[in-house]
């Protein structure tokens, strides 16, 4: 088995939820049926081509939240006919997430990897106006999903690091939530959940079914936390 990891982050992003015309929702974490779509772009499937995307539902899927960050709310101005309407959109803003893909067969693997890298249509978190950085894709490797997310390291930025560790007390430990599909474990475990199993994504008919998952809380030690002196306003964009 091969899993590849990928890690979003950047000022803004909006994982969709029962989202409505005026409201547009997001989830504190990014969706399966988001990644899936992302994934479902990188290799130029149409809305209409819904059996290719059924298929990506088989893929095991899970993400760990290294830093949660903030909601947000803006609005926007429409008209539809002689009728204005005021919209409201949330975002998440400094968060920063790591997602694990794997499957049995190496092969598929090997060809998602391949479109992420060369994707057909631009990809986004969510939102066009949140698109990936180029440093969204972090590795290929053959230990299976909770093997990594218990042994990766922490995304999150210095300052949230900082943080974090002078909330907790504990500077060589950190804990952080994860949600993983419900088939990657036993029965013995809580199961939710959620209507994001992809149907079809066409826009006449937008249809998600149910799927089950399993909330865990990943805890990492030996934590390194840099000792700088003040907050780098420009680390999460690349800055110096």
């Amino acid at each position: 088995m091969k899993t590849l990891l990928l890690k979003f982050s950047g000022p803004l992003q909006s994982w969709g939820i029962d989202s409505h015309f005026e409201y547009r929702n997001t989830s504190r974490y990014p969706s399966k049926s988001a990644i899936l779509g992302l994934i479902a772009a990188a290799f130029g499937y149409r809305r209409s081509e819904t059996e290719k995307i059924r298929e990506l539902n088989n893929l095991n899927f899970a993400v760990r939240v290294d830093q949660p960050g903030s909601l947000i709310k803006d609005f926007h101005i429409a008209k539809a006919s002689k009728q204005t309407y005021v919209t409201y959109r949330y975002y998440l803003q400094d968060a920063i997430f790591l997602v694990a893909i794997s499957h049995n067969n190496n092969d598929w693997i090997d060809e998602i990897e391949f479109a992420l890298k060369h994707p057909v249509f631009q990809l986004f978190m969510g939102r066009r106006s949140a698109p990936v950085d180029d440093r969204f894709f972090l590795e290929k490797t053959d230990k299976d999903i909770q093997t990594v997310f218990e042994e990766y390291r922490w995304q999150a930025c210095e300052w949230y690091r900082k943080k974090y560790h002078k909330d907790s007390g504990d500077e060589n430990v950190v804990e952080l939530e994860a949600y993983f599909d419900a088939c990657l474990f036993g029965t013995e475990l809580n199961i939710l959940t959620l209507r994001d199993r992809v149907i079809s994504f066409s826009k006449q008919r937008r249809e998600h079914g149910f799927r089950p998952i399993i909330n865990k809380t990943i805890q990492l030690k030996n934590i390194e936390v840099k000792k700088t002196l003040e907050h780098n306003a420009f680390e999460a964009i690349g800055g110096i």
